[in-house]
């Protein structure tokens, strides 16, 4: 699975921060939103105790929503990163993380895909062993370079290895030669019914060969 299918969708709580807020804004709160809010709020309690104007009232609970802005949207990001971690982490279990943003790994990747696609005239079992092996190949991929892209020379050649040896499953498989990838079971399958008609002395061979003296009159009859 591409993690970028995991991306989060917009909900109603981002739309409804921003009809209140505005748009987001990743500077996160500062010391202006501190002093709006210190300042709103001893407005609002001084207004309340002093029993002053209302509009000393109203501009401390408005300093107070102006201050509030960016520490609720940090403390939103927070939860929700937590909750995209937690979510990421159900998904991946005891998999690898494959970064994919490197021309090599993208052409591992189509390789991978390749194979895919080439196995999928197979039969059940080795279809099973054909995907089995290219996962293989990627998962080792993966487990190498724990989430980065591959450099130095030797990185380089291990991806490049798996990607041939990916290809070159890849063109086995529809080589005309492989067939539906079940070759043993369809000679012993063939041997097996050879000797049974043998042992039971009869197949439509035998007919074919019976019917055609008697066409001929050949049958000795």
């Amino acid at each position: 699975m591409r993690l970028g299918e995991l991306a989060r969708k917009r909900d109603e709580v981002d739309d409804a921060l921003d009809d209140v807020f505005g748009e987001p804004d990743d500077r996160g709160p500062g010391p202006v939103d501190a002093v709006l809010l210190v300042a709103g709020t001893g407005a609002v309690v001084a207004g309340e105790a002093a029993s002053l104007p209302t509009v000393v009232t109203v501009a401390g609970a408005i300093a107070v929503a102006l201050g509030a802005v960016l520490p609720l949207r940090s403390l939103w990001r927070r939860v929700d990163s937590g909750r995209r971690s937690r979510r990421l982490q159900a998904t991946i279990g005891d998999g690898a993380v494959l970064r994919t943003d490197h021309p090599l790994v993208e052409e591992l990747l189509a390789a991978h895909q390749r194979v895919s696609d080439a196995a999928a005239a197979l039969a059940a079992a080795p279809q099973a062993r054909v995907a089995e092996v290219a996962h293989a190949a990627v998962l080792e991929v993966a487990s190498l370079l724990g989430g980065r892209v591959p450099t130095g020379q030797t990185e380089v050649d291990y991806v490049s290895a798996r990607v041939r040896a990916l290809h070159d499953l890849a063109a086995a498989a529809v080589d005309p030669r492989v067939g539906d990838g079940e070759r043993d079971r369809r000679q012993a399958l063939a041997d097996a019914r050879i000797e049974v008609e043998r042992l039971a002395g009869g197949s439509s061979l035998a007919d074919a060969a019976a019917l055609s003296r008697e066409l001929l009159g050949t049958d000795g009859s």
